[in-house]
């Protein structure tokens, strides 16, 4: 079964009943041993499915009930279990990746309050906004044009400018050119 991703569902915690109704059907469709003590066989399960979830557990027993067990009775606790785990797997995996994505990938103005909409009605609250909304973009055009340029990298910006792509194509193998067609010798000489 393919990842459901982006979606809580999959995740949504079991409830005893849910735990309840999957037993119920497992028992009636497989056999299996008849249980000494009913309730401790029901907290058996309770135990070994604690923490699992909704959809997890509906899966399984569906898996189950169409042979991805290698018999053909009652599961253990431990063996639903397993199952639910095996089917859970991809799902933990791609949200334990997304998280890790969001914190890797994460900016430092995520976090900065993103400015609101202009408020409609009082003059004085709309003229308060605009001011504090041209500081804003005053403060951004400032930090984009002192952006530090560092003039060893950047020595022939302008001319790069004004320069067409096939201009830069062509440079660029020429450079490519140059580097591999360099002997061990030549290098040699040049070095101090």
């Amino acid at each position: 079964m393919e990842p459901n991703l982006g979606s809580d569902h999959v995740f949504h915690p079991a409830t005893r009943d849910d735990y309840v109704d999957a037993l119920r059907v497992l028992a009636n469709a497989l056999p299996g041993r008849q249980p000494a003590d009913l309730q401790l066989m029901l907290g058996a399960y309770q135990v070994a499915l604690e923490g699992c979830s909704r959809w997890g557990l509906a899966q399984a027993t569906r898996e189950i009930l169409q042979g991805s067990l290698t018999h053909n009775f009652m599961p253990s606790p431990p063996e639903l279990r397993r199952e639910i785990d095996r089917i859970m797997s991809p799902h933990v995996a791609a949200r334990r990746r997304e998280a890790e994505a969001a914190r890797r990938y994460k900016w430092p103005e995520d976090d900065k309050p993103r400015a609101l909409p202009a408020p409609k009605g009082d003059p004085e609250a709309v003229a308060r906004w605009r001011a504090r909304r041209n500081g804003e973009k005053t403060e951004a055009a400032l930090k984009a044009a002192s952006a530090p340029v560092d003039p060893a990298l950047f020595a022939d910006r302008e001319e790069r400018k004004k320069r067409t792509s096939s201009d830069a194509i062509a440079d660029f193998v020429s450079r490519q050119h140059r580097r591999h067609s360099r002997s061990p010798e030549s290098d040699k000489e040049t070095d101090p």
